[in-house]
């Protein structure tokens, strides 16, 4: 547990420096806390506003790392982003206020810190939402079978994944007549890098499957982003609980929705990490290794996704309504 104290630490300390350094356009809030260990400690949840007050109600964007606690690729790779916003400016938009950009670095403090993939509790946080998936993978699909086994679903929603909902609630629920695109880093599936959209518990297409592929056209042929596979999970597999589903859902069915004229856009950029593990099979004793690239890459691999973060938020500028959407 030490080292993984060590490693929260770090990441801590780096929110800190993004704050300080962004000089009045950071600013740093705790959303909840974590599940309790068995030592009864709780780990805060941080999040941070990055942009003026005005862009953050207007033309949001979202940034969420660190659901599994092993993954800590995303979260570097997030970290890596908005430290360039404030060293180098790398999203003016950003400092002209035309697009604001809330983060979760950390969703899952308690588990970076104990180094499993689930919270303190064994629960999967990306299991944990309740929605019931239609023919889920057996196993890694998600089951209540014991909190001792990976893919625990949990019997209800965890501090964590109650703190989750609260901050997107809060932050995108009653945005108007923008287009609201928020990214949940993971890594570890294959060996390519997908984009995925709800829904992950069925192959039925959501209400916005239209407008999800538009935005990855304009992704790969636009913008240049032609290394990822776009669609929804369930075109790669299905699970229960997944929390976007029931977020994109909550979103759905509020009586305002229709009112507000914006789109909650919920994507998961998932790091395929699995290229070294063909090439050096002995990588997959340590569980770290399954999800994460080998040291000397890491800082490769954390730089590259620059340029699809920042391409991906700055949609907060458009509208639905706009004529490429339609």
């Amino acid at each position: 547990m030490l080292r993984g104290l060590r490693r929260l630490n770090r990441y801590e300390k780096r929110m800190l420096d993004v704050v300080k350094k962004g000089k009045g356009l950071v600013r740093l809030k705790q959303i909840g806390f974590s599940r309790k260990t068995k030592e009864g400690f709780r780990f805060p949840i941080h999040a941070l506003e990055i942009g003026n007050p005005s862009a953050l109600r207007k033309h949001p964007a979202g940034l969420v790392a660190g659901v599994h606690g092993l993954e800590i690729i995303g979260i570097q790779i997030l970290l890596d982003f908005i430290e360039s916003i404030v060293n180098e400016d790398f999203v003016p938009d950003i400092r002209k206020g035309k697009i604001g950009l809330h983060c979760i670095p950390v969703i899952n403090p308690g588990g970076v810190a104990l180094k499993r993939r689930s919270n303190p509790g064994g629960v999967d946080l990306m299991r944990n939402s309740g929605v019931e998936a239609v023919d889920p993978l057996p196993f890694f699909g998600g089951h209540r079978i014991s909190r001792n086994l990976p893919y625990f679903r949990g019997q209800g929603l965890e501090p964590e994944s109650r703190a989750l909902t609260r901050w997107v609630i809060e932050s995108f629920f009653e945005v108007k007549n923008s287009l609201i695109p928020v990214v949940d880093l993971h890594s570890g599936f294959g060996s390519v890098d997908h984009v995925w959209w709800p829904y992950a518990g069925t192959h039925d297409p959501c209400i916005d499957a239209p407008l999800f592929q538009k935005l990855a056209d304009r992704l790969r042929v636009y913008s240049g982003h032609d290394r990822f596979r776009y669609g929804p999970q369930s075109e790669s597999y299905t699970t229960h609980g997944d929390l976007w589903d029931r977020l994109y859902n909550q979103y759905q069915v509020r009586p305002e929705a229709s009112k507000l004229k914006s789109r909650f856009l919920p994507l998961t950029l998932e790091v395929g990490t699995w290229t070294e593990l063909r090439e050096k099979p002995s990588r997959m004793l340590d569980p770290k290794n399954i999800f994460n690239p080998p040291p000397q890459t890491k800082s490769e691999t954390v730089i590259r996704y620059r340029r699809f973060l920042r391409d991906t938020i700055l949609l907060a500028r458009e509208k639905p309504g706009d004529r490429i959407w339609n």
